[in-house]
């Protein structure tokens, strides 16, 4: 008679845990990649949906954002590189305006008829004390509106704008009597489509002195100062232009 043999141990662990374990970690294994691809897509769609957003904020940041970012303490271009110097620095803010009132004649007549929604303003004083700039950035219908604007006036480099006078402020004395060249420009481009125009007045702070208009043998100088103005003032609204469509493709 044979000598019974033990029964195994019973060791507690359910038959087939094994193949149950690997079976888990193999579907973890194929899953894993399907939400990893997952999120990614879903940070693409995220990606794409703040990128529409910042297309259709731009049209809307003249009114999201707050007066003192759409017109910076400093004027300066934002696509020129190296340290720029502080050259022009804002004096005061005009709150938010209809399009009556605050543009030359002939820009107010065109902004009016490309629906014109508001002008804002700001006047800066170039750090020398020596000029005064008032700049506007009137709201209009669409991107397309505002080029054929740009295309009507873009030649004109008479003042653009009213001057604004800022009290207790280097720009106090500033008005029109001052007043000696001017821009207005579009913003940005067609991709970005804001339906913005940038205009500027740019003249002197002294009131003593006729620029442009020296006497005799000196006229050939008046001519190239009034030419100076208009350099100032072609340089400043295109750097203004462009800071403008930085801040509000950008956002």
């Amino acid at each position: 008679m044979g000598v019974p043999q033990p029964s195994p141990a019973d060791t507690g662990r359910p038959r087939g845990r094994k193949r149950r374990v690997f079976g888990i970690l193999a579907t973890i294994s194929a899953v894993v990649p399907l939400v990893l691809a997952g999120g990614l897509t879903y940070a693409a769609i995220k990606n794409h949906r703040i990128q529409t957003g910042n297309d259709a904020f731009a049209a809307v940041a003249w009114h999201n954002l707050r007066t003192e970012e759409v017109f910076p303490d400093f004027l300066r271009d934002p696509y020129l590189t190296g340290e720029q110097p502080q050259g022009w620095a804002r004096q005061g803010l005009a709150e938010q305006k209809d399009c009556r009132g605050v543009l030359a004649d002939k820009l107010t007549e065109a902004v009016i008829a490309q629906g014109c929604v508001s002008v804002l303003r700001a006047t800066y004083v170039h750090v020398g004390g020596d000029m005064a700039a008032t700049v506007a950035l009137a709201v209009v219908g669409s991107y397309q509106q505002a080029t054929e604007i740009a295309e009507e006036l873009g030649s004109e480099r008479v003042p653009m704008v009213v001057p604004m006078a800022v009290p207790g402020t280097a720009a106090a004395g500033w008005s029109r009597k001052l007043a000696y060249a001017g821009r207005a420009r579009s913003v940005g481009l067609a991709t970005n489509s804001p339906p913005y125009v940038a205009a500027i007045t740019v003249g002197p702070l002294d009131p003593r002195r006729q620029y442009g208009k020296l006497p005799g043998d000196w006229a050939i100088s008046g001519r190239s100062e009034q030419k100076l103005y208009q350099g100032v003032a072609d340089e400043l609204v295109g750097g203004y232009a462009r800071t403008f469509d930085h801040l509000a493709n950008g956002r």
